[in-house]
Formats: C-alpha cells, sequence, structure tokens
C-alpha cells in the first residue's frame, strides 16, 4: 500500500497548494446575527444559515451566535432553519465594505418535520420540504424512540423498508422490493467495507453516533455509481461542531444487552482574534448481546452473540467562510459466535471484523458562486470465520481483507441566479486478498466523470445529471437521471423522477474459487455484465401548517442482467456452481406516510406500502412483503419533561423458499413451490424523563406481545430496557 500512500499524500498537498488563493480583506464586508427558537427565545447550537445564491452557509455556536465574514459588497437573502422550527427568510440584507450587518431571526416551533438540512438527493444541499428528489429523513429523536442498540432497529420501522438476514447472521436493508445488493449504505455520504453475502451488515453501525439518517429509494447511480441501483441509505454523524461537551450513557437489557458509550467534543472559536474555529470530537462505544437459541436440541442459534467496539475521532477547522478542513478517522471491532449446525450434529461458528477508516474534505470558496470540494476516503476490513465441530475442533478457516481508497475532486459553479452546476471527476480503487478469491488477491479501478445541473425557475425546480464510470474489469456505464418539483401551492408539492442504475459485479462473482469439503466447488464469472435498472417515481406532498403533513410515493424499477448462479457442471465427481447474467425483475407499489397533530402534546404517525416483485415471467419473488403497515403515538407535554409513544407494525404474508440461506430466485419458467410467513403485527413502547437539563432517563418495551416468525420474520421476542444518559453542555 506504500504506492497509494504516496498517492494520498500527493492528492492532498496538490488539494492544499490549489486552496492556498487569498483575497484582500478590506474589499469584504461581513455578516453577524443570532437565532432564537420559540416563544422563550432559547439559543441551541446548529441552527443552519444559507446564504441564497450563493455557495457559503454556517452555523451557530452554543450561544445561538453565527458570523459570515469576507461577503463582497452587495444584497443578499438569508435563510434560518433548525429542525422541529419553521425556516425564516430575510431578504435584501445589505453588505456594505469594511462593515458587519446585523441580523436577527426568531424561528417558531413545529411539530412536523419539514426545514431539516438534507444532502443525499443532489450535490446541493436542500431543505427537506425544498429538494427535487424524494428523500425521507429519520430524525436523532425518531431514533431515540426506538431504544435501539444498532441501525437494524431503527431501519426495521421504517415505510417500504424490509430487513433481510444472510447466512453469516448479517442483517441487511431492502427497499422497495429490490435485493440488498442493490442498496447502497454510506457514511457520510462516502463507502465503507466489510460486506458479507453481499451487502454491508447494518448490525456494524451503532445508533450512538448518528445524527439522522437520509433515505432516497430507486436508481441513485448518477451520483453514487455501482451498488445505488436500488436507492441509498446515507448515515449522518454527528459532528464536533454540534456536539455538547461531554455525554456518557448506559443501557441495560433483555437477552444481555449491554450499551455503554461516551462522548467528548471541544470548539475554539475567534482563534487569534480572527474569524476562525477549530472542533475536536472523540467518541466511542461497547455493546454486548448474548444472542437467541429457542431451541437447544436443534444446535442452532437465531441470533448470534455478539462482542463490538468502535471508536470515531473527527476534526473540524474553518476558516472565515471560505475554507473548510474536516478529518475522520473510526475503528470497528467485533466478534459474532453461533451454533450452525443441525440436530445431528454440532458445529460452533466464531466471525470477526476488524475496521479501518479515515476520511479527509476540503472546501474552499474562491468566490459566492465558485467553490471547490476535494475528498480523499480509505476503509479497509479483516474478516475472519471459523468453524469448529462438536470435538472443540477447528473444521475450517477462511480470512479475507478488502480495502477501498476513493479519490474525488468536485467543483460548484452558480453560472446564473437560478442555476447551479456541480461537475467533477472520481477514481474507486477496489481490493480483496482472500484464500477464496483466484490467484488470492485481485483489484479493480473505476474512473469516473460526473455533472448535474439544477435550475430554480419560480415554482419549478429541475435538476439534470449523469455519471459516466469506466471500470477495468467490466467497462463503462454511463447513469443519467433527471428530478422535478413543482410547488403546485405553498403547501402542495408534486415530485418525479426518472434515473438509472447499475451494480457492478462483486469480486466474489468474478473470481471466487472455493471447494467444499461437501462435494461442491464455487466458480467466478469474469466476463460478467453489470446489472442495469430503469427506475421511474412519481409523488406528492401536502402539509397544512402544523397540524398535518401527507406524503404520496410511486414507483417502478425495472432490473435487467440480474446476476444469480447456476449449476454450470460436474467436474471430477464433483458439482461446480457459478454466475451468469440472465434474469430481469420488475418491482412497483405505493408509499403513504403521514403525520398528524391531534392537540398540543400528542401527535400520530401512520405509514402505508404496497410492493408488487415479480419475475419475467410473472412469478412473484420470495421474501418481500406485499403489504406493510406502520403506526406511532407520541405523547410530549409542556411540563414534566416526560415523552412517551407506542408505536406498531403489521406485516402481510409473504412467500419464501423453506431454506435457512436467504438466497433469491429471480426466474424460473415454472411455478415454485413457496412456503409463506403468517401475517403478524409489532408492538413497542417507550417513556423517557428529561431530569433537569442534563440527565435522561428512558425504559421500554420492544415486542409486547412476544411475537416470533423465524427464520423470515420476527427474530426477537419480548425485550425489556431501561437508559441513563447524562449530557454536559
Amino acid at each position: 500500500m506504500s504506492k497509494r500512500f504516496i498517492l494520498f499524500v500527493g492528492f492532498n498537498l496538490l488539494l492544499i497548494l490549489l486552496f492556498k488563493s487569498e483575497l484582500a480583506a478590506n474589499t469584504y464586508g461581513s455578516i453577524h446575527g443570532r437565532v432564537y427558537l420559540g416563544n422563550e427565545k432559547r439559543a441551541e447550537p446548529g441552527a443552519n444559515i444559507l446564504v441564497l445564491g450563493t455557495s457559503w452557509g454556517t452555523t451557530t455556536n452554543a450561544e445561538g451566535e453565527f458570523s459570515l465574514t469576507r461577503i463582497p459588497p452587495g444584497r443578499y437573502t438569508l435563510k434560518a432553519s433548525f429542525i422541529g422550527y419553521e425556516t425564516v427568510e430575510k431578504v435584501d440584507i445589505r453588505v456594505m465594505q469594511g462593515e458587519s450587518t446585523a441580523v436577527e431571526f426568531h424561528l417558531r416551533g413545529s411539530v412536523i418535520e419539514m426545514d431539516e438540512v438534507v444532502v443525499t438527493g443532489s450535490y446541493v444541499k436542500h431543505l427537506l420540504k425544498d429538494t427535487p428528489v424524494i428523500t425521507e429523513v429519520i430524525s436523532e429523536q425518531k431514533i431515540a424512540d426506538t431504544g435501539g442498540s444498532d441501525l437494524v432497529d431503527v431501519i426495521r420501522e421504517q415505510t417500504g423498508i424490509e430487513i433481510s438476514y444472510g447466512i453469516g447472521r448479517t442483517q441487511s436493508a431492502q427497499l422497495q422490493g429490490l435485493n440488498d445488493n442493490h442498496v447502497l449504505v454510506l457514511v457520510d455520504g462516502e463507502r465503507t467495507t466489510g460486506k458479507v453475502d453481499g451487502a454491508l451488515d447494518l448490525g456494524q453501525i451503532p445508533i450512538d453516533q448518528i445524527k439522522r439518517i437520509e433515505t432516497v429509494k430507486g436508481p441513485m447511480s448518477s451520483i453514487y455509481g455501482s451498488d445505488a441501483l436500488g436507492g441509498v441509505i446515507n448515515i449522518i454523524t454527528k459532528s464536533p461542531i454540534r456536539a455538547p461537551l461531554a455525554s456518557a450513557s448506559v443501557d441495560i437489557g433483555t437477552n444481555g444487552r449491554q450499551d455503554y458509550r461516551m462522548a467528548f467534543s471541544q470548539k475554539w472559536e475567534n482563534i487569534n482574534n480572527e474569524d476562525r474555529s477549530l472542533a475536536l470530537g472523540l467518541s466511542g462505544n461497547w455493546n454486548k448481546y448474548f444472542g437467541i437459541d429457542y431451541v437447544e436440541e436443534d444446535n442452532f442459534s437465531e441470533l448470534p452473540e455478539y462482542d463490538k467496539k468502535n471508536a470515531t475521532f473527527n476534526l473540524f477547522y474553518k476558516h472565515e467562510n471560505h475554507l473548510e478542513f474536516g478529518l475522520k478517522s473510526t475503528f470497528y471491532k467485533d466478534e459474532n459466535e453461533w451454533l450452525a449446525g443441525d440436530k445431528f450434529s454440532l458445529f460452533t461458528d466464531i466471525s470477526g471484523n476488524t475496521k479501518y477508516g479515515s476520511t479527509m474534505r476540503m472546501k474552499y470558496s474562491f468566490t459566492p458562486r465558485f467553490s471547490l470540494l476535494g475528498t480523499v476516503n480509505y476503509s479497509g476490513n479483516e474478516h475472519t470465520l471459523d468453524e469448529y465441530g462438536q470435538s472443540g475442533k477447528l473444521v475450517k478457516s477462511d480470512v479475507s481483507n478488502t480495502a477501498l481508497l476513493n479519490y474525488r475532486l468536485q467543483a460548484t459553479v452558480l453560472p446564473y441566479k437560478s442555476s447551479v452546476l456541480t461537475f467533477g471527476a472520481e477514481q474507486i480503487i477496489d481490493e480483496i486478498e482472500s484464500d477464496r478469491i483466484l490467484n488470492r488477491e485481485k483489484d479493480y479501478t473505476t474512473n469516473v466523470l460526473f455533472f448535474e445541473d439544477e435550475w430554480m425557475l419560480s415554482d419549478l425546480t429541475l435538476t439534470l445529471g449523469g455519471r459516466y464510470s469506466d471500470n477495468s474489469v467490466y467497462g463503462s456505464f454511463f447513469a443519467p437521471k433527471i428530478s422535478l418539483l413543482y410547488k403546485a401551492l405553498e403547501n402542495l408539492r408534486l415530485r418525479g423522477g426518472f434515473g438509472r442504475g447499475f451494480r457492478q459485479p462483486s469480486m466474489k462473482e468474478l473470481y471466487i474459487d472455493f471447494f467444499s469439503t461437501v462435494g461442491y466447488a464455487v466458480r467466478g464469472a469474469p466476463d460478467l455484465k453489470p446489472e442495469k435498472s430503469n427506475g421511474y417515481n412519481l409523488g406528492i406532498e401536502y402539509d397544512a401548517s402544523d397540524i398535518l403533513w401527507l406524503r404520496l410515493n410511486s414507483f417502478y424499477n425495472q432490473v435487467e442482467s440480474l446476476i444469480d448462479y447456476y449449476t454450470w457442471g460436474v467436474e471430477n465427481g464433483r458439482t461446480i456452481f457459478s454466475y451468469y447474467n440472465i434474469y430481469e425483475a420488475i418491482t412497483k407499489g405505493v408509499e403513504v406516510d403521514a403525520t398528524l397533530n391531534l392537540i398540543d402534546g400528542i401527535t400520530a404517525e401512520l405509514g402505508y406500502s404496497y410492493t408488487s416483485a415479480q419475475n419475467n415471467n410473472g412469478i412473484d419473488l420470495p421474501y418481500r412483503v406485499p403489504h406493510f403497515l406502520k403506526w406511532k403515538l407520541v405523547y410530549e407535554p409542556d411540563i414534566w419533561g416526560l415523552r412517551a409513544n407506542i408505536r406498531g407494525r403489521w406485516f402481510d404474508e409473504k412467500p419464501v423458499l423453506d431454506d435457512q440461506v436467504n438466497k433469491d430466485i429471480y426466474s424460473a419458467d415454472v411455478p415454485i413451490l413457496y412456503s409463506y410467513v403468517h401475517s403478524y403485527s409489532l408492538w413497542d413502547v417507550q417513556i423517557s424523563k428529561k431530569i433537569k437539563q442534563n440527565y435522561r432517563l428512558q425504559a421500554g418495551i420492544n415486542n409486547l406481545a412476544n411475537e416470533k416468525s423465524y427464520p423470515f420474520g420476527q427474530i426477537k421476542g419480548r425485550e425489556y430496557y431501561v437508559s441513563f444518559k447524562v449530557t454536559i453542555n
């Protein structure tokens, strides 16, 4: 990796030299001010301030104050937003040379959360209500309402998302009836390694570090490239800029659940009496779980015992309103143990992951209408799997190392007052080292050119974009997209879009060379082509002040050249399996979400989805729930510091193959004999109490009725938990 390291350092030196340009400060003015929240005029860090028509923005400090320096003289429009409050715009703000202009914002509280800034569906930041791409946001408060230990506990409650289970006891997400390996999971907009069974294990992501989750369904390869064929789940982590000085929490629950978390942050402002700020953050957590084994005699564990550790370091530096620099480093390690036998034999499997990651970002705004962003992202993971027989003897062992290195240079230009143009180049290097791979080591490189042009024309926002990818193995692919937002009325919005997606063949599908001890072998297929999709969506959104919010979204996805395995033949008495492109599938459906502010302090949420997923022969695909319904009631009075919620979900019956392996059958010219998971419902309840300003006590019960549907439905039975958190601001 020495050559990679030299490229890493050289790239960043180039960025530093490039961004060194400075302009004379005395030709500028500045804007400073404060944001007040609610009738009590309280101040909070993290309110967003945007200068419309430019690429500039900032956030408030702990006192609710903000400053924007080195602003060219002129007249500007400022927009202030904070989650849970209505957005406010200030127009005709005059900036004069050598002077500072004062501005105050007063934001009114709102139960309907439509003023969150989102970043996933486009290269341009938008408020949730203004984005042309249908985007769903899970806020920090909604994450806390689940009382979950990891991301799986949060994602499973969302409309149009299903959890699938892999043979390595992994848990991943399906969107709109598409496979889990068609969903790209990002952390702060960046890729990460550690896929098992073709998809990233959501159980590796602890929820205490998550600020919010943004989900965009349908093809997003025009922005993110391969694997975004079915959609993107972007986990936005907490920034040291907005974090409290220190926090610590402990969760204890059923089945040996133990979650320990600590976080520290520090921010320095006005360094050397200049408009410079530096923020540092350090967090860590330790999660334990004893696993689930309902029937000891079957020698098979329903969920594994695990031990997970995670640490994150964050650094953010800002110089005036022009230079931003961020560095994030992460470490993750886990060990999972489960019984993998049957009633005739006993096997114990132990898997582990050790993951390192680092992301460096630097942005420089040369003018209000031109900025450059450079990013370097590295992620590496070692995955081990050992299997032991009943005597304790090691039966098989496997070690694989994967690495990903990603360079990106992105320019943003505002050529006209109503247009934002983004373009750039990117390189992605994937590497794998494993005993199961032909010649043990393989790698491929993807070179990328991308663009996006967004036009804001009165009540219409139109986005056109595309991404050209050239891979060293499977060749080139162009992924276009078009998105449209039309504001028919101030509170009625229509959205529509088309996108083309793709998934490049995985290293396993291309190069696997595995011989089993039980009489079969698997060989890769180097000539595989990418899977491709065309996705269409149309949605309508309505909100009535702070009383009602309603969204309806319809979708249609056509997927072709799908990769599946088949029997290649028999060689020396051994059956040989391999991969090929052949199958097609169509998924379509509708999703409805609503939030209703019943009376002061009581809010109701409802969600429904219908999903149809069939192959090209009209046969239903297994492991998809046709109908899903969810509901939630939140009680949060203005007194006592209480918050309580009761949540429910109903799952329609779904077809499955009676097999412990969650494989997919995309094509069969004869009807498939399916088993069916019966329909069932789940109920959860939680209550929390804020004690003074620094303490919060929380308790809850998940799966009140102790409903279980193994292995393709609800696995965990009734669970109790209690949590205590301390925060120092």
